[in-house]
């Protein structure tokens, strides 16, 4: 019988083996320091026993300030990190027009990264968005080569414009730059290609945010063979500078784009939502920006499910902010690592063994006095996640709490009363080209109107809240368990993300407030009414609760 059991348990480890050995780890990663980018990377390298580990490094050292308007301008910011080949490894015509030094120190670091990996034995990813904006003296010069317009009308101070990939001029200098990139740093195996969003399109593209545009000359070319011919430069580059490398085109395709691009796409050449061969697992660094810490084990475990379909290969982790702003701590992207190596020996597809492993690691976590409570409060966080998406979906802490900076500027009545003293410290930060609607506009979301709840105390976004909070005490009180001092700052987190939601709540419905009361408050001071009355103003009573829940 133990025999048995003997053969069972190898079989089943086999099973576990032969399920991760092909595997393929791609590693989201926008650090900027080399030191931190090695700790990264040494942990990411844990994974190597089960695939082929792949980091991403195609992260700029610094923003691309050449690109800002005098006077600045909120969308240039918004893409200010964007990289490209260009900004490593620019064509001799494009070289003149990016400052050298700049280009020289992202270069520097590239290297760097590449380096580390090399003494790790991993390789590397480089994301890129090579339809990106070009400054206007290039197309000056080449005025030929310009293609669509790729900013946003409503949050940018000046035009952008990206070049035309449908020329055979662009193509031939996008596969030269590509061919050097591959040649100086053999260790990329796969590129993330960015584009129709974040300061890069393609032409026409139904994406671009002025709507579909771009020279005449192409305006009658297929989405799908515009991509095709795209993928294929970048392909014959890489092979001409050293090896051949799989592109992920990790863009906005829309009105059916994707539908006729995929029939067309170049071997080794996918578009990322459409690849029922990838698994994403990641922080819930974007949904909680910019609070650091956060992630949900369950929804891992459960995304992991999918291991158990062998036609799964390439498996995400991401703790990266949009557009490369920051990332999550490395304590996090760890516990990330250990779940996916918990899911490659287990996979656990449906609640009960997903519950099996959350229990395992919950044990491991908080040892056996904490680890049934520690199952309870990560299904409470779980939920609290999901209520909050179902009840509030408009309420985006990146967003709202932070580039309309909810998160740090006063709830007034009359902000346009404040002294420049007084709002300096947050005004000019607020992503809004125009002034005054930033200062008084408290749900002006980049140009469109933000949407929230139907009630500023909804039921859901209470319940998702008091969830958090029930999880975070659970957390809180893990005293003695073995990861106690992460799970004390894991609650804080929770803590901090519950009160950023508050706060945006509080400023929707404190506009939407001040909307209904607009020609009063423009108005002079108003004597109030003298009839007699027990419940006095409603908006005034409901503005009191908003701003005691702020306070």
């Amino acid at each position: 019988m133990k025999r048995a059991i003997l053969l069972v348990a190898c079989a089943s480890l086999s099973i576990g083996t032969a399920l991760s050995a092909e595997k393929i780890f791609l590693f989201r990663n926008s650090s900027h320091d080399i030191s931190e980018f090695r700790a990264f990377a040494a942990m990411a390298s844990r994974l190597k026993p089960y695939g082929d580990v792949q980091v991403d490094i195609g992260v700029l050292a610094d923003k691309s300030w050449y690109e800002m308007p005098e006077g600045g301008s909120p969308w240039h910011e918004y893409a200010s990190n964007a990289s490209c080949m260009a900004k490593f490894f620019p064509h001799p015509k494009i070289a003149p027009f990016i400052p050298a030094d700049w280009v020289a120190r992202n270069k520097e670091l590239l290297l760097a990264k590449a380096a580390v990996l090399r003494e790790l034995g991993l390789n590397a990813v480089f994301t890129s968005d090579d339809t990106h904006f070009l400054p206007e003296a290039f197309f000056q010069k080449y005025p030929h080569l310009r293609g669509p317009r790729v900013d946003h009308p409503r949050r940018s101070r000046q035009e952008a414009f990206a070049w035309c990939t449908d020329l055979k001029e662009t193509r031939d200098m996008v596969e030269w730059m590509a061919a050097e990139l591959k040649r100086q740093v053999p260790e990329i195996k796969t590129m993330i290609s960015h584009s129709n969003d974040a300061g890069g399109g393609f032409c026409w593209a139904a994406a671009l945010y002025t709507g579909p545009n771009g020279p005449h000359s192409c305006e009658n070319r297929s989405a799908g063979i515009r991509v095709k011919e795209f993928a294929e430069a970048i392909h014959r580059g890489a092979e001409k500078g050293g090896g051949k490398i799989s592109i992920r085109l990790d863009g906005n395709f829309w009105q059916h784009e994707d539908d006729e691009i995929l029939p067309l796409l170049p071997p080794g050449t996918y578009i990322h939502e459409r690849d029922r061969a990838t698994v994403d697992v990641g922080s819930l660094l974007n949904e909680a920006y910019p609070i650091r810490g956060l992630f949900d084990p369950l929804a891992v475990i459960a995304a992991l499910g999918r291991l158990n379909d062998a036609g799964v290969r390439t498996i995400v982790i991401d703790t990266t902010a949009w557009y490369a702003r920051t990332d999550d701590s490395l304590e996090t992207a760890a516990k990330l690592v250990e779940i996916v190596k918990e899911s490659l020996a287990q996979p656990a597809n449906g609640a009960v063994p997903q519950f099996s492993v959350l229990h395992k690691l919950a044990l491991r976590w908080g040892g056996e006095k904490h680890a049934d409570a520690l199952v309870d409060a990560f299904h409470a966080m779980n939920e609290a996640f999901r209520l909050k998406a179902a009840a509030a979906p408009g309420y985006s802490n990146m967003y709202a709490g932070v580039s309309m900076r909810h998160l740090t500027r006063p709830l007034l009545l009359r902000p346009e009363t404040l002294a420049p003293a007084e709002e300096s410290y947050f005004l000019p930060y607020v992503f809004n080209p125009f002034l005054s609607e930033a200062r008084s506009d408290y749900i002006d979301l980049h140009g469109t109107r933000m949407k929230g709840p139907s009630s500023w105390d909804d039921a859901g976004l209470r319940q998702a809240l008091s969830r958090a909070l029930s999880a975070a005490r659970t957390f809180e009180g893990a005293s003695g368990a073995p990861e106690e001092k992460w799970l004390r700052r894991l609650a804080l987190a929770l803590k901090i993300w519950v009160s950023e939601v508050r706060s945006i709540n509080n400023f929707y419905f404190a506009q939407l407030l001040r909307d209904r009361n607009k020609a009063v408050l423009a108005g002079e001071p108003r004597m109030p009414p003298k009839e007699y009355t027990w419940t006095g103003a409603n908006d005034y009573l409901d503005w009191n609760e908003i701003q005691r829940d702020e306070v």
